[in-house]
């Protein structure tokens, strides 16, 4: 049976991250980038590009997941749970990563909640992926993601301390 009127032709093409990072000074820059050095094209192309929706749960707290997302676009608010307390640990903005412990200890449960503030664009990187891009860790990912961690938990600690003192 042959359609009748006019045809929309569409086609999937995946995702040029790499071309985009190269043309984007920002993601250049990238701590990521910088840790990563010559063999973040390599890691880039290991991940998965995805787009999510304004208010978009990207990950909840307490999912499982072993993959961070290295942001293309857009801001991304974290949000915690500790005992009672709902804290704002901030916005990740294009450049950044989120997801660090889940990626350092290789499963989860997530430890924050990733809500998307208008359209988020990123790349997902399992730890598997990153592993398999760069034979194993590289100490200064670790490192760099180590202090990641120690910062949102800081973060966390200190304002569940100020919520606890009113």
């Amino acid at each position: 049976m042959t359609p009748k009127g006019p045809v929309l032709k569409v086609e999937l093409q995946k995702a040029d991250v790499a071309g985009r990072v190269a043309a984007d000074v920002v993601l250049q820059r990238a701590e990521l980038a910088a840790v990563l050095g010559a063999r973040f094209p390599a890691v880039l192309k290991a991940g998965s590009a995805r787009r999510a929706a304004d208010r978009a749960v990207l990950f909840q707290q307490g999912d499982p997941g072993d993959a961070l997302l290295f942001l293309l676009s857009g801001d991304v608010r974290l949000v915690a749970r500790k005992d009672t307390d709902t804290v704002e640990l901030g916005l990740a903005h294009r450049g950044d990563v989120v997801g660090e412990w889940e990626v350092l200890d290789g499963h989860g449960p997530r430890q924050v909640t990733a809500i998307a503030t208008g359209v988020v664009e990123f790349v997902e990187l399992s730890r598997t992926s990153l592993l398999e891009a760069t034979g194993a860790l590289p100490k200064a990912l670790e490192a760099f993601l180590a202090s990641r961690r120690a910062e949102r938990r800081k973060a966390l600690d200190d304002m569940t301390d100020f919520l606890n003192r009113w």
